[in-house]
């Protein structure tokens, strides 16, 4: 099944990409030339500083008789100098780079290659990574795609994965979303990337429920989720915002999601692929998502794969799409609780703790935010209020043995409730909407 819109966005959305460090073209001692001409184009495009990095890396030589791997001796210096001098020589292949007519700054790093990219794209806060995919043939394709994926295991930019085709910013773009803050936050630091005027794709591939025995009720819950679709691809579109002018098409497939997704992308001739990852820890990166990595593998144009945003900016995308968010993670708790804070500054509260022994109680009514934290010594959450009519009127009440952190909001995104739940209960902060409501 598939739901076609076409419409024209403008404007600002949820999430603005915000300018980092510069554009990072990674290339190998041959070929690159389309990463290269991309680069160039989106460095134009939003005035962006650009390095090239190529990384040397001899391999090792082994001792015939032990078969154990040995320091190779050539000069390192050597090697570095040479490989500088090719690097130059395909930019002054490809022609006029700045306005001033120089040419990027040029680093050629002694070491893997990606922990080396992935090294200097943290150094210098990277905002995008342009790397070749190689040709489509796997032979040929599997060495880049390879460099590509292992480089994307270590970074915390998005990594760009240049089709040898390409010849411009994308037109055609394919979006894969199951509309995750993941899949949502990637879609966002794409739009940037492409052209104006580009049709972007949104694609949602899904499964029914298999059972040995069809059930009713399963069949239910199929329908209920179908009928769902088109409402989350206009909170999705909501959350691209409308600062291009773009073309957005969605589309709903069932069936295995790499390989649906690539069939899209053949049938509407895409110049990118575009999927997220699903955070920054260290499994997540090494497990770089079974779904990109076969878009990847298998993708004929350019894919572009983006780490999973930050705490703060998933639970914001999260509250957008799903109107809660839900943060379990203690270490999460105190950035999670000052933004809502620092949203929510002097609005009038009422603070519920129902506890299962003692059952619900008002705590305080009428007093406006002030603050929120957690304490991790003492394992508490601290609210903290004043009352709005009553200069040095404060209250703090603390909130222990807190087991997740909540956050709801309404379809304008503004924020409804605090929803704290603990080992003995629970604790509900609102808001008070009019004076109606407010308790003396």
């Amino acid at each position: 099944m598939t739901h076609t819109t076409e419409r024209t966005l403008r404007g600002d959305g949820v999430h603005s990409r915000t300018a980092k460090g510069p554009i990072i073209a990674a290339v190998g001692p041959t070929g690159g030339e389309a990463a290269l001409r991309m680069t160039r184009a989106l460095a134009a495009r939003h005035s962006s500083e650009v390095l090239v990095v190529s990384a040397v890396y001899p391999p090792p030589v082994y001792a015939i008789d032990t078969g154990q791997p040995m320091l190779n001796t050539w000069p390192i210096e050597e090697r570095r100098t040479e490989r500088l001098q090719q690097v130059h020589n395909r930019l002054h292949r490809l022609g006029r780079w700045l306005a001033s007519g120089e040419e990027p700054a040029v680093e050629i790093p002694y070491g893997d290659a990606s922990s080396s990219i992935a090294d200097i794209a943290d150094e210098r806060d990277a905002a995008l990574i342009v790397m070749g995919a190689g040709p489509h043939e796997l032979s040929n394709r599997l060495f880049a795609t390879e460099t590509a994926l292992a480089t994307m295991r270590k970074v915390h930019c998005p990594v760009l994965a240049v089709s040898e085709k390409a010849q411009d910013i994308p037109r055609v773009v394919v979006i894969a979303t199951d509309f995750s803050p993941a899949s949502v936050y990637a879609a966002i630091q794409a739009l940037p990337l492409v052209a104006d005027g580009a049709i972007i794709h949104l694609v949602h591939v899904w499964s029914r429920i298999r059972t040995p025995y069809p059930l009713a009720t399963l069949r239910d819950l199929d329908d209920t989720y179908e009928r769902s679709l088109p409402a989350r691809f206009e909170r999705m579109r909501a959350a691209l915002g409308r600062a291009h002018p773009l073309m957005f098409t969605t589309v709903v497939r069932e069936g295995p999601a790499a390989q649906t997704v690539l069939e899209v992308a053949r049938a509407v001739s895409a110049d990118l692929i575009v999927a997220g990852t699903r955070g920054f820890g260290v499994l997540e990166r090494m497990l770089i998502g079974s779904v990109s990595t076969a878009l990847l593998r298998g993708s004929a144009c350019s894919v572009l794969i983006v780490p999973g945003p930050n705490a703060t900016e998933r639970t914001r995308l999260q509250r957008h799409m799903t109107g809660t968010s839900t943060v379990q993670a203690p270490e999460e708790w105190a950035e999670e609780l000052e933004a809502f804070a620092r949203r929510n500054q002097r609005r009038r509260t009422s603070l519920e703790i129902d506890d299962r022994s003692l059952g619900a109680q008002i705590q305080e009514s009428g007093y406006a935010l002030r603050g929120a934290t957690y304490d991790p010594h003492d394992r508490c959450i601290e609210l903290m209020f004043e009352r709005p009519d009553r200069v040095g009127d404060h209250l703090t009440r603390s909130i222990g043995n807190v087991r997740n952190v909540a956050v709801t909001s309404d379809t304008d995104q503004q924020d409804d409730a605090l929803c704290i739940e603990t080992q003995h209960g629970s604790a509900l902060l609102t808001f008070l909407r009019n004076r109606g409501e407010e308790a003396v």
